[in-house]
Order: structure tokens, then sequence, then C-alpha cells
């Protein structure tokens, strides 16, 4: 205790705590960019580990696989009739492989929905299983490119009829026919586990494939492994897939990245497979769902095999079915759900990842430079004697609560009329209003700096209970909304901080990473339909913070530019 009150007086006797004070914008500015070079520290060699089996039962390529050249031809029979089902009713389809997988014993049904297409599904009963456990095929009939997925389907059918002749399966097989791989499917897994009547117990792994047009030969192996809210598959699962398809001598690509570029395994390569996961796992279900993430918040792991050109030597059809198949045969071994293994991690390569120990910090960081931002502008100016309890506080948490009502009323009034005009005049009523409420009402000094205060603070407990289970989403959105801790108060208003104050409007910041004319209705869709945070986390996470920083920053205002001299109000 002596040592800690010599330190302290130390510290008042040199005059450092007025020095650190007025440093804090320094150091808020210097956290965000160190939480941005922590991330483009990861893939230097030596901050990243490679992959390993954790469930020694997995097994994966040990046993030999047998969908070879004596299934190619029962495919190829399948495959002639399937690529005429484009130009037919689903119904028609549906009818059809129904009578196919009775044929070799699945008991089969149909999931009705009229929204989003009839579902079919059957179930392959383990002999030497309790019925309990199940390991899941799903086939969407047309996949994430609207493309219809003949050999897809060919080889659901194929290997279903291939794994029906097996005795050695301890789980069952459930093998799904969906119109597509988001919301057809997703809307399948719901029902299976609220209203199905037919099921074939705990589904533990979900393997969804997508193999376009009738084509023999393909490229390399597209693995999908991210889904929605930061999700993500249980890495065993991950790196059986890789192990297999590596094994079976095809290429790996991840996040739609050509395995030429990733081969190169060079720090750039894997810094392009980082940014680009922790951006799609970021925008999950703003784009068109590739299956997998069909089974995120059930507790199935799954992937996507996606097969990729069409020369590609000895990767023939066959090859490509021989990967589900040890896929299924590993999984089968498990006597227990997938738990040893990560589910918190980032690939830098199919076979190098980074724990969440090693990538969590840039969040915490991140999170630290708002909570920083907050405290400078409580202590950084004349007004930091005031009371807490003064009425300057009591107005600023009045005015947040008003934020967050009218952040709510928007995200309500949204999901009635998702209008992109309306959003635009919205938009622009909510960088007007201040400027032009200053006619009005004008917001003193001492409330705009406690206004940036709480919607700081607020944006900060929002990335700090983000992180854990979403670090994708915490992390870009922290990034894209850090502009608002420079636009400053009323006293200093140029057009420099308008433009700051446009572009950290999360809608408009959303809309400049990713543009699109449909953007919201995506965000409102994948909402309702998929149940993505992404509108619920900028509507109720970083809206209120916005029309906090908005109002401190504009009301009451005088708009001057920079190098001109604003008059006192």
């Amino acid at each position: 205790m002596a040592l800690i009150e010599q330190l302290q007086r130390r510290v008042v006797e040199m005059g450092l705590v007025p020095k650190i004070i007025a440093l804090l914008p320094l150091v808020s500015m210097m956290c965000a960019m160190i939480s941005s070079l922590w991330l483009a520290i990861l893939p230097i060699e030596g901050q990243f580990r490679r992959t390993y089996i954790s469930e020694n039962a997995l097994m994966p390529s040990q046993a030999y696989s047998y969908f070879r050249e004596t299934e190619w031809n029962i495919l190829r029979g399948y495959r002639s009739q399937i690529e005429h089902f484009d130009t037919i009713s689903n119904t028609e389809r549906n009818k059809q492989m129904t009578e196919w997988l009775r044929d070799f014993g699945a008991k089969t049904a149909i999931y009705n929905d009229d929204e989003f297409g009839d579902s079919l599904y059957g179930i392959l009963h383990a002999e030497r299983g309790d019925g309990t456990e199940a390991i899941l095929l799903a086939v969407p009939w047309h996949n994430a490119e609207g493309e219809f997925n003949v050999g897809g389907a060919s080889l659901g059918i194929s290997l279903s009829k291939f794994f029906s002749r097996w005795p050695v399966w301890s789980k069952n097989i459930i093998v799904v026919f969906s119109e597509n791989p988001d919301v057809a499917l997703r809307s399948w897994v719901q029902a299976y586990h609220t209203s199905l009547d037919l099921t074939g117990g705990s589904i533990e792994a979900a393997i969804v494939l997508d193999y376009p047009g009738s084509n023999d030969y393909f490229d390399h192996v597209e693995i999908s492994y991210g889904g929605l809210n930061g999700e993500l598959p249980n890495l065993d699962l991950v790196n059986i897939a890789v192990s297999i398809t590596e094994h079976e001598g095809v290429q790996v690509s991840l996040h739609g990245i050509e395995p030429g570029f990733i081969n190169d395994e060079s720090y750039w390569s894997r810094l392009k497979i980082l940014v680009r996961g922790i951006f799609n796992n970021a925008f999950a279900g703003l784009e068109s769902l590739h299956g997998n993430e069909a089974f995120s918040g059930w507790r199935i792991q799954s992937v996507t095999l996606k097969a990729h050109g069409k020369e590609g030597g000895n990767n023939d059809i066959t090859t490509f079915g021989r990967i589900p198949e040890a896929m299924f045969r590993s999984i089968n071994n498990l006597l227990e759900k997938f738990h040893q293994s990560y589910f918190f991690y980032m690939l830098v390569a199919p076979r190098y990842f980074v724990s969440i120990s090693s990538y969590l910090p840039a969040t915490v960081v991140l999170s630290a430079s708002f909570a920083l931002a907050s405290l400078n502008s409580l202590l950084n100016n004349q007004y930091n004697t005031l009371s807490f309890f003064s009425h300057y506080n009591l107005m600023a948490v009045l005015f947040w609560l008003i934020s967050m009502l009218l952040s709510f009323i928007f995200s309500q009034l949204f999901l009635y009329v998702p209008s992109m005009s309306l959003l635009v005049i919205f938009i622009l009523a909510m960088v007007m209003i201040p400027l032009a409420a200053g006619r009005l009402w004008t917001i003193t000094e001492p409330l705009s700096y406690r206004l940036q205060m709480y919607a700081f603070f607020y944006m900060s407990l929002v990335i700090t209970s983000l992180m854990m289970v979403n670090f994708a989403l915490a992390f870009v959105i922290g990034i894209l909304a850090f502009p608002m801790t420079v636009v400053g108060t009323q006293r200093n208003l140029t057009l420099k901080k308008c433009v700051l104050l446009v572009i950290s409007n999360p809608l408009v910041s959303f809309f400049l990473i990713k543009p699109h004319p449909q953007l919201l209705q995506k965000l409102i869709f994948a909402w309702q339909q998929l149940g993505c945070w992404s509108w619920f986390v900028l509507c109720l996470g970083w809206l209120p913070s916005w029309i906090l920083v908005a109002l401190s920053a504009c009301s009451g205002t005088q708009f001057h530019t920079v190098g001109t001299t604003k008059k006192e109000q």
C-alpha cells in the first residue's frame, strides 16, 4: 500500500493526470488503429496454428472409399432423368424422387410450405442404431447462384442408394431435397424440430451438396462453413472436410478464393482469407446462403461442398461423391456430439487457423477506444466538475431513452414498409432535423458533451456484448462507427465533420461497404425469415448512439466551413 501511495503522489507531483486526460482523443484513435493492426498481424508466421483432429474417433480417410466407378452408371442413370427436372414443377420432381427413395427402403414425407416451396425428405434407419441420432445430406434443387443442381441431386439420390446397402451405420441417414439452400431449407430445419411427424432423431451434422450442371468433371471444391450470427461449425467437421478432399487429390477453396492463390501460402493469401471470412460472417444473411447457414441455431454442425469448374482432369463426379461418403463414415464413428475442438476460430488457410484467444483482443481494444472517447467527453472540457446528478446528466439520460424509442419505432416501421425511398427520406430527416431544430431549441454545450459521453459508452457496451458471440459483426460495426468519435460538439461543426457524421450513420455506412439497391429489403428479410441479427444490431445498437452524436454536434449551431470562425450562440 505504501508503494502505491508513493506512486500516486509522484503522479500528482509530475502533473501526469491532466496530460493523460488531454491525450484521451489520441489514445482512443490509437486503440482503433491497434485493433485493425492486430488482425493484420495474425496471418504472419508464428501467429496461427496448424489444424488438427481433436476427436480421434473421426479418423478421416482411414477407410477405403467405395463410391467409385462401380456407381458411375447408377449415377448417370439418375442424372439423365434429373437433367429434365428443371422444366417440371416441384410437385412432379418430389413425386419421382419419392418413388426412387422408397425403392431402396427409405421412409419419405413431404414438408408443405406454400411460401418457400415444398421439401421432400427421406430417412434410412440405421440397423445398428437406436434411432436417436442422425446425419443429414441436404440437396437444394437450385444453389445460391440460382443454377439447377443437377449433379448435386444425382449424387444425393445415388449416395442414398449406396448408403442403404451398408449395414455399418449407427446413426440414421436423412436426405433432404429443398427448393433452395436458404429459406426453404431453413424452414424445413425449423419444422423438423417443431412440427414434423416423421423424424430420425437428433441431427449431429449436415452436409450440403452443390454440384451445378451435368458435367462429369470439376476443378476444385469450395468448402463453406460460416453460419448466421457468428455461429461456426465445430472445427473438427471443417478439418475432416479439408482432409478428405485433399486426400482424394482435389484442391480446396475457401470464401470463393481460387486454390492457386491459397496454395501460394504467402502472407497476402492468408490475409485475404482472413478478411474475406470476417466480411462474409459480418454480412451473413444479406447474400444468398450456401446451405450450411440454414442449420444455425440448432446445434447442428454443417458445411457445404461446392464443385467449381468443368475441366478437372482426374476429378470426376464420383470423386466428389467420395468426399461426403468418407465424411459420413467419420461422423458415424462418433459416440457423442462434436465438442472437443473449437467453436470460435478463424481460418487463414485450409490447414491453418487462429483461435479466439488470438483474435478477440482486437475487439476488446476497439471497445476500449469507444470507452476512452466517452471518458474524453466527460473529462476533457470545462464542465467536468458537474455533478452526476445534475440536470444535464438527467436530460442526457432522457435523450438516450428517446433515441432508443425512435430507433425501435424506426426498426418496426420498416418491417412493415420496406421502401428504399422511405429509407432515403428518413436518413435525410435524421441528418437535417438536428440542424433545423436549432431554430426551435438549443442544446447547451454541457449537455452536448454528456450526450456524446452516453453515446460512446453505449457503443462500447454494444461491442463488448456482441464480440463473444459474433466477433465479425462486432468488429465491423466498431470500425464503421468509429468516425462518430471525432465529429465533435456544436462548437466546431465543419464540412469535414458533417461528412464524418453522414458516413457513420449505420445504414449509410452499411450501404457504402456493401452497395445494393435492395439492401434494406435484404436486412429485413434476413431478420424476419432467417433470424439474422444485423437489422436488430444496426437499429438498437448503433443508431441510438448516432442520433445522440448528431444532436450534440448539430443542434443550435450555424454551419461554417474550415478556416472560418463560428459566432457564439
